[in-house]
């Protein structure tokens, strides 16, 4: 079978993996990419233990520990930044502080490059998998017997029995091809990240990451590598200046002013997490990135082409979005290995209906996140914060299950 995959970032290089592992006749798969290299830029992305599993199981958790990439991360601690009060955990390990699951996983958080890095790496152990770089979509075609693709740069054609739009959630594959009318809308709201040094002098009241609430939304503050000698710090904020759909990095007084809106909503006198400001003061190398909303729902298939990942229904900033996409990865790889008597066809509406109950309940979770981290008056802060609370305990049960699911092994039912 011969396979195109739209996008060489985390969704795409998984799926390509995935379908390798599983699919009886090794595909012949293409991955074209827009960039023209691998994208470098970005912030620290967190990996709850189950999709750390997934990376096991795709062959690139052995690449991560061998170059002893991120840093492991035992829970997130939620404060409420003017109290320094613990609002609860979520957890990654149990009460003995060992991994949970099969095999057993902490979280883990790493830069998005070195993620991407540790993919592409695992992808060229493979022959069968070909990754072209500076290839704009611009037409797509489909019938009953392949779909065809073309390229804004010259005049070549690729043919394949399947397209994966793996290409986020401002998709090439939805827009042109799958589903035209459903476009992202910018919020508003852009997403900011940096760096900082940990100072011996300054303790910090978190162990791995720390999520701080405040009347101006949360602060994150997490190890991010081995050392466990640096910070990545993260944070949301309005905006009105747009100039990329992607993010970028700021640069000159960009920095300064970006540092000087984080201090005025975490840095004062009523902040009682006395980690956080020596952390913003030594912050430095910051991202932007706006942040575009998805419907949910909608349409993710044709008959000879699928969506995974942003691209199918991407998530507010709180969301799982990466383990997401590999989870896509492993059930999209773990259907196409079932028997022909469905069809194509057949077949990615199988992978549908195993995926959209999770993806919908993980968007519903990260929607709740999110609307945690929208500015508030003093009342609406102090009855978030009990709402935060009462949601960790009441969904702790829940995410300690999720936690410990393998969907490389476990039993679905694909009939």
């Amino acid at each position: 079978m011969k396979i195109i995959i739209v996008g060489a970032g985390l969704a795409g290089t998984a799926s390509a993996l995935a379908l390798t592992k599983w699919m009886p006749s090794k595909p012949e798969i293409t991955v074209v990419e827009l960039r023209t290299k691998p994208l470098t830029m970005g912030g620290a992305i967190g990996l709850t233990p189950n999709a750390l599993r997934a990376l096991h199981a795709l062959g690139v958790m052995e690449g991560i520990k061998e170059r002893r990439l991120g840093a492991d991360i035992d829970r997130i601690e939620l404060f409420d930044v003017y109290s320094a009060a613990r609002l609860g955990n979520i957890n990654f390990c149990d009460a003995y502080g060992n991994g949970v699951g099969k095999p057993s996983f902490k979280g883990l958080r790493i830069l998005r490059s070195d993620l991407l890095v540790a993919l592409l790496a695992t992808t060229k152990q493979h022959s069968n998998i070909k990754i072209r770089y500076g290839r704009t979509v611009n037409s797509i075609t489909e019938d009953d017997d392949a779909v065809v693709i073309g390229f804004a740069e010259d005049q070549v054609q690729l043919t394949a029995d399947l397209l994966i739009g793996a290409d986020g959630i401002h998709s090439m594959v939805r827009k042109l091809h799958v589903e035209p009318d459903r476009a992202p809308k910018y919020t508003g709201i852009a997403a900011i990240g940096g760096f900082a040094v940990v100072s011996p002098d300054h303790p910090l009241q978190w162990e791995d990451t720390a999520l701080s609430q405040s009347l101006r939304g949360s602060l994150l503050c997490s190890h991010y590598e081995r050392t466990r000698t640096r910070q990545f710090i993260a944070a949301v904020m309005e905006t009105e200046d747009v100039r990329s759909k992607e993010g970028w990095i700021a640069m000159g007084k960009e920095q300064e002013e970006i540092k000087r809106r984080v201090k005025e909503r975490y840095l004062g006198a009523n902040i009682k997490m006395h980690g956080i400001p020596p952390l913003i003061e030594s912050s430095r190398d910051w991202n932007l990135y706006p942040v575009y909303a998805l419907p949910p729902q909608g349409k993710w298939s044709t008959g000879r082409v699928i969506l995974v990942g942003d691209a199918a229904h991407a998530m507010p900033p709180q969301g799982e979005s990466a383990g997401i996409a590999f989870e896509d990865a492993v059930i999209l790889g773990r259907t196409m290995c079932t028997t022909d008597d469905k069809g194509l066809t057949g077949r990615l509406a199988v992978y549908e209906r195993l995926r959209r109950p999770r993806t919908d309940e993980a968007y519903r979770q990260a929607s709740f996140g999110w609307n945690t981290l929208k500015d508030s008056g003093w009342l609406a802060f102090q009855i978030r914060s009990w709402v935060t609370w009462a949601f960790l305990w009441w969904t702790a049960k829940s995410r300690a299950l999720h936690y410990g699911e393998d969907l490389a092994t476990k039993e679905l039912d694909f009939s």
